[in-house]
Parts: C-alpha cells; structure tokens; sequence
C-alpha cells in the first residue's frame, strides 16, 4: 500500500485545553504529533501499540485521513484486508477524490480477487494523478487478472520497455491461471 504524505508543514503543536474530567490543563497531541508517534512504533515492530495510536488518533481527529491510511496499511500488513477496506472507506468518506486513498482501496480489492473493483479505484486514482505510473501498473495488474491482456499490455508499455511489458504480461498470465486452478480445486 502506499503512504499516504501528510499536508501539514508546520511544526507538531499541542492545544493547551484541559482534558475531560480530569481538572487539569495537560497539552493534547495534535494529529500530526499522533501520526509520528505511530510511525515510530510501526517501524520498531509494536503493531499493537501503533493500532492503538492510530486509532485514538482518529477518534480525535476523525477527519485527519493520514491517519486512517496508516491504520488501513497495519491492518494489510496483518492479513486484515476487509478491516483495512473498511477503514480506507470510511476516510474516503471524508477525502473523496484523494488518489492514495483510492489506490490503496483497490489493492484490498485486488488481494480478495475482486479485480473489476480494484480496476475501478486504480483507474480513478490514475485519472486524478495520469503521471503516477503505480497507479496505471496496478490499472495493468487487474485488467491482467481479468483477462483483458490487450489493454493490460498497452497500460505496461506506457511505464516499461516493451519486452519487460511482455515478460510482465507473462508473469500475469500465469498468476491467472493458478488462481484460476487454485478456485477450481476448492480449498
């Protein structure tokens, strides 16, 4: 999946407002303060830890949508790709035309098979950002896996050299027909 970068360019500042119930002025982390935090504990390996930040992040900034994309990212990494689905849905909720958001939402549709959904997100993040070549690779990705190797071939020769578009072209082709076995032999 791919981070989501953060819009805010000024220093981490904490409100100064006292905290419910307790009578006290204690500063309040803001989003951004959260969002590092969480970063800092997801690359020293406490995901549980990171998963708690990440959500009392977005219970107190629920519009922050960073947050909600580093969240949805854990939750990939663990094998929980309907939670991440869900969570990645709800900040496009709040972000609807942010590329990123849509990206990564396709990829939990591309990891459940469902290719025609994913199709769908990559090729609305690729039109908000034409440039981005991971967004038309993952464009080319599900069309591969649906089949449709014409356009799939042409999307791939748009970011690579044309023999490796064939070779990639290749390697889909066969991840197709194994997961076509795969479904066909049953679990």
């Amino acid at each position: 999946m791919e981070p989501q970068e953060t819009q805010v360019h000024e220093r981490p500042r904490y409100d100064a407002s006292p905290r419910e119930g307790d009578g006290r002025s204690e500063p309040i982390p803001t989003a951004a303060t959260l969002s590092s935090m969480a970063d800092i504990l997801a690359a020293q390996g406490k995901d549980t830890e990171c998963e708690f930040v990440l959500k009392r992040c977005i219970g107190q900034y629920p519009r922050y949508t960073p947050a909600h994309n580093s969240l949805a990212e854990l939750q990939m990494r663990q094998g929980r790709v309907k939670e991440a689905a869900q969570v990645l849905s709800t900040a496009l909720g709040i972000r609807p035309a942010d590329p990123v958001l849509l990206n990564n939402l396709g990829m939990c549709f591309l990891v459940h098979k469902e290719y025609e959904r994913a199709l769908d997100f990559f090729t609305r993040a690729a039109a908000l950002v034409p440039e981005n070549e991971k967004y038309r690779a993952n464009m080319a990705t599900s069309l591969g896996m649906l089949g449709r190797d014409d356009e799939a071939l042409s999307l791939m020769e748009q970011i690579l050299p044309a023999e490796k578009a064939k070779l990639n072209l290749e390697v889909l082709r066969t991840a197709r027909a194994r997961s076509a076995g795969s479904e066909n032999n049953g679990p």
